[in-house]
Protein backbone atom coordinates (compact mmCIF):
# COMPACT_ATOMS: atom_id res chain seq x y z
CA UNK A 1 0.00 0.00 0.00
CA UNK A 2 1.18 3.58 -0.71
CA UNK A 3 1.23 5.29 2.47
CA UNK A 4 0.75 8.54 0.72
CA UNK A 5 -2.38 7.45 -1.11
CA UNK A 6 -3.80 6.53 2.41
CA UNK A 7 -6.73 8.26 4.09
CA UNK A 8 -5.18 10.75 7.13
CA UNK A 9 -7.53 8.88 9.49
CA UNK A 10 -8.65 5.99 9.26
CA UNK A 11 -10.98 4.77 12.44
CA UNK A 12 -10.52 0.85 13.15
CA UNK A 13 -13.54 -0.95 14.05
CA UNK A 14 -11.51 -3.95 16.08
CA UNK A 15 -13.92 -7.69 16.40
CA UNK A 16 -13.15 -9.41 19.58
CA UNK A 17 -14.58 -13.04 19.13
CA UNK A 18 -13.53 -16.26 19.91
CA UNK A 19 -16.29 -18.05 17.87
CA UNK A 20 -14.74 -18.07 14.06
CA UNK A 21 -18.49 -17.88 12.51
CA UNK A 22 -19.57 -14.85 14.65
CA UNK A 23 -16.24 -13.24 14.27
CA UNK A 24 -16.24 -13.44 10.46
CA UNK A 25 -19.74 -12.26 9.87
CA UNK A 26 -19.25 -9.44 12.32
CA UNK A 27 -16.46 -8.20 10.31
CA UNK A 28 -18.35 -8.85 6.83
CA UNK A 29 -21.23 -6.88 7.55
CA UNK A 30 -19.29 -4.06 8.79
CA UNK A 31 -16.81 -4.09 5.83
CA UNK A 32 -20.12 -4.55 3.43
CA UNK A 33 -20.65 -1.07 5.35
CA UNK A 34 -17.29 0.64 4.05
CA UNK A 35 -16.03 0.45 7.66
CA UNK A 36 -12.45 -0.43 8.47
CA UNK A 37 -12.03 -3.35 10.24
CA UNK A 38 -9.99 -6.14 12.27
CA UNK A 39 -10.58 -8.76 14.27
CA UNK A 40 -8.65 -11.02 16.91
CA UNK A 41 -10.15 -14.30 18.51
CA UNK A 42 -9.24 -13.37 21.99
CA UNK A 43 -9.29 -10.75 24.98
CA UNK A 44 -5.65 -10.65 25.55
CA UNK A 45 -5.21 -9.69 21.91
CA UNK A 46 -7.40 -7.41 21.71
CA UNK A 47 -6.15 -5.51 24.94
CA UNK A 48 -2.66 -5.29 22.67
CA UNK A 49 -4.28 -4.19 19.81
CA UNK A 50 -5.79 -1.61 22.03
CA UNK A 51 -2.78 -0.31 23.80
CA UNK A 52 -1.08 -0.37 20.40
CA UNK A 53 -3.22 2.94 19.87
CA UNK A 54 -5.79 3.51 16.84
CA UNK A 55 -8.66 1.53 17.38
CA UNK A 56 -12.17 3.73 17.30
CA UNK A 57 -14.61 0.96 18.25
CA UNK A 58 -13.95 -2.49 19.97
CA UNK A 59 -16.38 -4.54 19.90
CA UNK A 60 -16.14 -8.00 21.94
CA UNK A 61 -17.63 -10.81 23.74
CA UNK A 62 -17.81 -11.98 26.70
CA UNK A 63 -16.39 -15.52 27.13
CA UNK A 64 -13.46 -15.48 25.41
CA UNK A 65 -9.89 -17.19 26.68
CA UNK A 66 -6.33 -15.28 27.46
CA UNK A 67 -8.61 -12.16 28.63
CA UNK A 68 -12.04 -12.41 28.91
CA UNK A 69 -14.61 -9.68 27.53
CA UNK A 70 -15.51 -8.48 31.46
CA UNK A 71 -11.57 -8.01 32.50
CA UNK A 72 -10.77 -6.54 28.68
CA UNK A 73 -13.64 -3.77 29.46
CA UNK A 74 -12.15 -3.14 32.58
CA UNK A 75 -8.87 -2.90 31.37
CA UNK A 76 -10.19 -0.59 28.70
CA UNK A 77 -11.75 1.76 30.96
CA UNK A 78 -8.62 2.97 32.63
CA UNK A 79 -7.24 3.95 29.86
CA UNK A 80 -6.66 7.93 29.60
CA UNK A 81 -8.34 7.76 25.94
CA UNK A 82 -10.42 4.84 25.51
CA UNK A 83 -12.12 3.22 22.50
CA UNK A 84 -16.12 3.30 21.81
CA UNK A 85 -16.79 0.02 23.49
CA UNK A 86 -19.93 -2.66 22.55
CA UNK A 87 -20.25 -5.47 23.68
CA UNK A 88 -22.20 -8.62 22.19
CA UNK A 89 -22.66 -11.76 24.31
CA UNK A 90 -25.58 -14.52 24.66
CA UNK A 91 -24.47 -14.25 28.43
CA UNK A 92 -26.16 -11.40 29.79
CA UNK A 93 -28.52 -10.30 33.05
CA UNK A 94 -29.21 -7.13 33.99
CA UNK A 95 -26.73 -6.54 37.03
CA UNK A 96 -23.87 -7.91 34.42
CA UNK A 97 -25.17 -5.60 32.13
CA UNK A 98 -24.94 -2.51 34.72
CA UNK A 99 -21.78 -3.48 35.41
CA UNK A 100 -20.25 -3.25 32.06
CA UNK A 101 -22.27 0.31 31.64
CA UNK A 102 -20.41 1.59 34.68
CA UNK A 103 -17.09 0.46 33.09
CA UNK A 104 -17.99 3.14 29.78
CA UNK A 105 -19.89 0.22 27.35
CA UNK A 106 -21.89 2.65 25.09
CA UNK A 107 -23.93 -0.64 23.76
CA UNK A 108 -24.53 -4.23 24.88
CA UNK A 109 -26.33 -6.19 22.30
CA UNK A 110 -27.41 -9.77 23.21
CA UNK A 111 -26.72 -12.69 21.25
CA UNK A 112 -28.47 -13.42 18.23
CA UNK A 113 -28.69 -10.20 17.51
CA UNK A 114 -30.14 -7.87 14.41
CA UNK A 115 -26.70 -7.98 12.06
CA UNK A 116 -28.04 -4.53 10.70
CA UNK A 117 -28.96 -3.02 13.90
CA UNK A 118 -25.81 -4.09 15.03
CA UNK A 119 -24.46 -1.70 11.47
CA UNK A 120 -26.45 1.14 13.26
CA UNK A 121 -24.71 0.86 16.05
CA UNK A 122 -21.34 0.44 15.30
CA UNK A 123 -21.89 3.31 13.10
CA UNK A 124 -23.11 5.34 16.22
CA UNK A 125 -20.02 4.68 18.18
CA UNK A 126 -17.91 5.85 15.03
CA UNK A 127 -19.68 8.81 15.22
CA UNK A 128 -19.73 9.43 19.32
CA UNK A 129 -15.25 8.65 18.67
CA UNK A 130 -15.15 11.19 16.00
CA UNK A 131 -16.95 14.12 17.87
CA UNK A 132 -14.37 13.05 21.08
CA UNK A 133 -11.45 13.29 19.11
CA UNK A 134 -12.86 16.62 17.42
CA UNK A 135 -13.26 18.10 20.97
CA UNK A 136 -10.17 16.97 22.19
CA UNK A 137 -8.67 18.28 19.33
CA UNK A 138 -6.85 14.93 18.30
CA UNK A 139 -7.71 11.99 16.17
Amino acid sequence: MNVSNAPESIETVLIADNDPAVNSLLVEVLKSQGLHCESVFDGGAAWQRVIAGGVAVLVTDLDMPEVDGRELVQRIAGLPDPPRTLVVSGYLDAQLEQELRSNGVLHVLRKPFDVMEFAERVRGALKHAGARASDTGGA
